[in-house]
């Protein structure tokens, strides 16, 4: 269980849960809202960390990375009773040839290539039948190193801690590094939390300024951390195979996109799929974006280097590919929880069937 909400959040949670009871509720009785002409759009979900022990982890982690095995378990069992589960090529496929299901269909994926997903999701999934894909940041396989939002979110963390403003303080390091702090930081709210920060830093910025911020970030508040989320080693990627798991890319690095330079976009999209083309010797079709950032250059690139299919975090399509921007909906432990902290199947259904506007919340600038 959650920790509870307290006070007006708390008040706002249960009209919330109760809304989405009424919601699902008359939903059941009426056509699904992913019904499309001629059949359903599918459903493509996305993950990225499964943990043991959830409340023991968001202490030191990102929380909205985060979902326990026993929660996502919740997650597949409730929408098993909707939806049936199919695997990517299937969905690819599907977009490719502008073909809608006959009926309501979900397939799961995983980004980053967590070692807890394979250690976690991998043997519940297998266990119940249930295919899934994993997007690898091809740089980090076998290794031992931050993904480089795990590390940024820490050094802010941190800086939080410590700073009297820290709004205040982050401005004050974009300055120093000659960067747009009103651009990147707009309003209060993108400051109110680390993880807000990062939202808010991450989509606009090159891996080069990121890197910069990172380094300035530790002259300021050191570094000191341990306990480095593992990542996928290449015996791993290669069982997850056989036992019929998807493997895509994530970029090299974790790069947001658009920030980047066409020979740098080539390099991250081309380099990712060489390496894992040679390690597991076969093709690499699909691809998820990282962050869910795109614009049409980044998708032109992205079929100039062979990809079939690509996902995204929200509704924006590019048209002239749609099985390039297919669609995905993002969820952690908090996706389905009611004001008390437990598991709510209406929550979840109503993000699920399209039917929570929330849910489908996008600020991503796509340039479409």
């Amino acid at each position: 269980m959650m920790t509870m909400l307290n006070g007006g959040g708390r008040w706002r949670w249960r009209v919330k849960s109760g809304l989405a009871a009424v919601i699902s509720a008359v939903a059941s009785k009426s056509a699904a809202s992913l019904r499309v002409k001629g059949g359903y759009k599918p459903l493509v979900l996305g993950y990225h960390r499964v943990v043991e022990d959830y409340e023991q982890a968001s202490r030191s982690e990102m929380a909205s990375m985060l979902i326990d095995v026993a929660m996502f378990e919740r997650h597949l069992d409730c929408l098993g009773r909707h939806f049936e589960f199919v695997g990517l090529d299937d969905v690819g496929e599907a977009a490719r040839v502008g073909a809608p299901f006959a009926h309501p269909v979900v397939a799961v994926t995983f980004d980053d290539g967590y070692r807890d997903v394979f250690e976690h999701a991998m043997p519940l999934l297998k266990r119940k039948g249930i295919p899934a894909a994993m997007f690898v940041v091809t740089d980090l396989i076998g290794r031992s190193a931050w993904q480089i939002h795990d590390k940024l979110f820490h050094l802010i963390e941190k800086g939080f801690s410590m700073w009297d403003d820290p709004r205040r303080h982050l401005q004050g390091v974009l300055t120093d590094l000659g960067l747009p702090t009103t651009e990147i930081f707009g309003d209060r709210e993108s400051t109110r939390t680390p993880m807000l920060a990062v939202s808010s830093l991450l989509p606009r910025l090159s891996r080069t300024n990121v890197t910069r911020v990172m380094g300035h970030l530790e002259s300021h508040v050191g570094n000191g951390f341990v306990n480095v989320p593992q990542t996928v080693s290449w015996a791993d990627l290669k069982q997850m195979r056989h036992d019929g798991f998807i493997v895509g890319s994530h970029t090299r690095s974790h790069v947001s996109l658009p920030t980047e330079s066409a020979a740098v976009t080539d390099d991250e999209l081309r380099g990712s799929k060489r390496v894992l083309e040679q390690g597991l010797g076969e093709p690499i079709d699909h691809f998820a974006y990282p962050g869910g950032q795109f614009t049409p250059a980044v998708v032109d690139a992205l079929a100039a280097c062979g990809y079939k299919y690509a996902y995204t975090a929200c509704q924006h399509h590019d048209h002239r590919h749609p099985e390039l921007t297919i669609e995905r909906l993002l969820l952690w432990q908090g996706s389905s929880i009611n004001a008390d902290g437990r598991f709510s199947a209406a929550i979840l259904e109503c993000q699920a069937k399209d039917l929570w506007p929330p849910a489908r919340a996008c600020s991503r600038a796509h340039a479409l």
